[in-house]
């Protein structure tokens, strides 16, 4: 039986979630390989034995680009699942978000798990929240969870794995379920500050074009950014030039107001 572990990740962390639990599944005699979304294709899915998908939580819920893979998948009846994600403030519907849709296409979700990661989102207030995380207590929570998976698989269980989280199959119904249904990549396009970029830094190596994960950005001749923006902000982080700012004055309050540390502390989990 056969594990292909799919996730999307921008900065690290849910890469090293997915090959801790990889690494898991090969002592556990299942063969497992991760593969980055940007390398994988419905085949890949449709193929394996069993699939996990993860992903880190943008605006409280699952990116847009891990939500239409899922959706271009075929239907995949009674196929073993499971769903893994990051997040550094709060998490909201980002298990519920992977584990419903591979629902629609016919799998089996046998869990979900979460851990956290350091946040990376240049926003002032966010930037670099939650140091040093995934830490080895997440990466060991993270093996126990592929264990139990293993385990069901071995036994042919079909149920959720006891340390699955509740909002894997169904919504809090609290604050930050709210703000993710408001937290629409439009409604991002219109609150969030759009990267700007500096032309005088750029070397035009296509760098931002290539890791662009809606495919966004294009050279005409120099990297301009369309209308499908879902204010990501990898351009930003990753520009090997640095030839990308924000203009962070208005939109800092508006992620403030959604995410201080007091907020995510009463409503996130």
């Amino acid at each position: 039986m056969n594990i292909t572990l799919i996730y999307f990740s921008q900065t690290g962390n849910t890469r090293r979630i997915a090959n801790a639990m990889a690494e898991v599944f090969c002592e556990s005699g299942y063969p497992a390989r991760t593969l980055s979304l940007k390398r994988a294709s419905p085949r890949d899915a449709v193929e394996t034995d069993v699939i996990g998908i993860g992903s880190p939580c943008f605006s409280s819920q699952a990116p847009t680009p891990i939500k239409n893979f899922l959706h271009s998948l075929p239907p995949i009846p009674g196929k073993p699942a499971f769903v893994f994600a990051t997040s550094g403030t709060a998490p909201g519907r980002v298990l519920y978000d992977l584990s419903s849709i591979l629902r629609e296409k016919g799998a089996s979700v046998l869990g979900g798990f979460l851990a956290r990661g350091t946040v990376r989102h240049p926003a002032p207030c966010l930037y670099g929240r939650l140091p040093d995380r995934p830490n080895a207590e997440d990466l060991a929570e993270a093996r126990r969870f592929a264990r139990e998976i293993a385990e069901s698989l071995a036994n042919g269980r079909t149920e959720p794995v006891a340390t699955s989280r509740p909002d894997t199959f169904r919504l809090h119904g609290g604050f930050y379920d709210f703000v993710a249904l408001i937290s629409t990549d439009s409604a991002l396009r219109l609150l969030m500050p759009k990267p700007k970029l500096n032309p005088a830094q750029c070397n035009r190596c296509r760098w931002c074009e290539f890791e662009c994960p809606v495919h966004n950005i294009e050279l005409k001749p120099f990297p301009v950014i369309a209308g499908e923006c879902i204010r990501c902000y990898r351009c930003v982080n990753g520009c090997p030039q640095k030839a990308y700012t924000v203009d962070w004055r208005i939109g800092n309050l508006i992620v403030y107001a959604l995410y201080n540390k007091t907020f995510t502390r009463w409503f996130g989990t």
